[in-house]
């Protein structure tokens, strides 16, 4: 179809110049929910004057992120997050992304990771001991702050192995913990000031990124010269298929950096809303405990044991459905773009939230309700 014979997305309306900044800045997922509510899988609506689209069908979804990936790239919608993770595989685009990821592929493989489970287990086992303590002791803990602990030791523990000591292990989490605060911090800012602005924020944050660092290359020179079967030696290790190039040491920082951000926030938020629906349905946590009871008895999980633990997979899939971490991305147009007879002009940015999506009642029934069910397999 001619680009001249689309017709634009449907929008609300809004006010002048701000347009919906009053609502976005309330309960942005509220606002997105009653736009797809409103209007359908595809809305645009004004941001300071300025068009946005909101794409939430999953057929418009897949067509922007899979079929159609060329002409949809991140774009300035990573702007924030190359501050602290560079040029990270989620951050990049083109050439260099498919590079990278032809690099990095192999190294994640189910069998290289496979390696890493007894260190996983190991650390799930010392956790588990310290939260029998607070349970005996009637002790209140925050999940929230006990989940992030842990995602945070794994992802430390696996990354550098022995090499690291237990005073690089704090300094690596406080310094994250602070640089992941402040990205959130910064993504919500409408006005976007250089990190040598002195304000408060910029200087914790610039000393963080400093401790990062003095910590992350040392260790990446040593992992060098004395490779390691962890993940910063497959990620050393690794290397084009096609040009057998491997990755610079600022690339495998940048990789380092992103799996920490990327990995070890999300499972906490996911493990959080699992351990709190779980306690809100009881008849889950039997069937789930009845499950592992089955299949382990008492003894350590194994990653072999994770195929059979199919009503464990269905609760995950049914808590990644309500409160997916990744809850919203964007995408942005590279030309003019035709989606099912709809126009998206060059230079839109794209918001996508699985969340409207997974909570839309025209692709779930009841999508409110915490139904592991809903995933049994066929």
């Amino acid at each position: 179809m001619e680009i001249s014979n689309l017709k634009p997305a449907p929008s609300p309306k809004s006010r002048p110049i701000i347009g919906m900044i009053p609502e976005m800045t309330k309960d942005m997922l509220g606002m997105f929910m009653d736009l797809t509510k409103n209007h359908g899988g595809i809305v645009q609506f004004k941001l300071l004057n300025k068009t946005y689209m909101l794409v939430t069908k999953p057929e418009y979804v897949k067509h922007i992120l899979q079929s159609n990936h060329h002409n949809y790239i991140r774009g300035k919608s990573v702007e924030t997050g190359r501050v602290l993770l560079g040029n990270g595989l989620p951050l990049s685009d083109g050439e260099f992304w498919l590079q990278q990821r032809r690099i990095m592929q192999p190294a994640f493989h189910r069998q290289k990771l496979s390696s890493l489970a007894n260190t996983i287990t190991n650390i799930i086992q010392k956790h588990l001991i310290a939260w029998e303590r607070y349970s005996q002791a009637h002790q209140v803990f925050d999940m929230e702050d006990e989940m992030t602990n842990l995602t945070l030791s794994i992802i430390i523990k696996t990354m550098f192995s022995a090499k690291i000591t237990d005073a690089q292990v704090k300094s690596l989490g406080d310094a994250f913990r602070l640089a992941s605060a402040f990205m959130l911090w910064k993504s919500q800012q409408f006005i976007q000031l250089p990190l040598s602005f002195p304000l408060p924020k910029h200087i914790a944050y610039n000393k963080a990124a400093k401790v990062l660092d003095e910590i992350v290359y040392p260790l990446i020179a040593e992992g060098r010269k004395n490779p390691q079967d962890d993940l910063l030696g497959m990620l050393l290790n690794a290397k084009d298929a096609e040009t057998g190039l491997g990755m610079s040491d600022a690339h495998v920082r940048d990789e380092i950096i992103t799996i920490f951000f990327a990995g070890h926030e999300t499972s906490a938020m996911a493990l959080t809303w699992a351990f709190y629906l779980i306690a809100k349905h009881p008849h889950v946590e039997s069937k789930l405990v009845g499950e592992i009871t089955q299949i382990l008895n008492t003894r350590t999980p194994t990653l072999e044991d994770l195929p059979k633990l199919t009503y464990t997979t269905q609760v995950i899939n049914e808590v990644l459905r309500l409160y997916p971490p990744a809850y919203l991305f964007a995408r942005e147009a590279v030309t003019d773009q035709e989606l099912d007879g709809y126009l998206i002009p060059a230079g839109t940015l794209i918001f996508i939230t699985p969340y409207v999506t997974h909570h839309d009642p025209t692709y779930w029934n009841d999508p409110e309700t915490f139904d592991p069910e809903r995933f049994t397999p066929e």
